[in-house]
């Protein structure tokens, strides 16, 4: 009982550990839906010369305050999720240790053990519920950050792209090579910061 318990809860902790890391992922993920089509790029050229811009979507979401603030928010609420599942966990484990003595189920009255077990799979059940209730949570949070910090980019991008006269900015997953001097990367952090601020006065 024991083992199966321990099997069935290693993989649901196992899915909100990896919310964490799915953070990251998620950011490298809408980073490549960000890069402009070669299409696009050869139907603009035809007109005229194009003057391209290139940020790096991760850097500036994991450089600037703004991305650093969101991260903080969704760790503390993984850390907070955690800790219900761990304080469970560890009544269960109390619980289902009771179980597997057999000295002590025999100095039991049929009653008592009857409603210990009950006691177990009705905990067990909770613990389930709460580990799935829990994993959702964090999955919308991350998807909400993740949009945010993207929306917030695209802003930043726009705005550059207008002062600067660019007519593309792609990410930086779009491009095998570029010059360094095109880079928009601590331009699009500094909005993000001078955003923050203004959103926190």
């Amino acid at each position: 009982m024991t083992i199966n318990y321990l099997k069935k809860q290693g993989v649901q902790m196992n899915k909100l550990n990896r919310s964490g890391k799915k953070f990251l992922i998620s950011l490298a993920t809408l980073a490549a839906c960000m890069s402009t089509t070669p299409q696009l790029v050869a139907e603009t050229s035809s007109s005229k010369e194009l003057k391209i811009g290139v940020i790096n979507f991760k850097y500036c979401v994991e450089t600037s305050k703004m991305g650093k603030q969101e991260q903080a928010s969704f760790e503390a609420l993984k850390k907070q999720a955690e800790q219900i599942i761990h304080e469970k966990e560890k009544e269960l484990q109390q619980i289902s240790a009771k179980l597997d003595d057999v000295d002590y189920l025999d100095s039991l009255s049929k009653e008592a053990e009857a409603e210990l077990k009950h006691k177990f799979r009705s905990l067990n059940q909770q613990l389930s519920q709460n580990q799935q209730q829990l994993y959702q949570t964090l999955t919308q949070a991350n998807f909400k950050i993740v949009q945010k910090l993207t929306d917030a980019v695209h802003n930043a991008a726009k705005v550059i792209a207008k002062e600067s006269s660019f007519d593309l900015i792609l990410n930086d997953d779009a491009c095998f090579f570029y010059d360094q001097a095109v880079n928009k990367s601590d331009e699009v952090v500094k909005y993000l910061d001078d955003s923050l601020e203004k959103s926190s006065s």
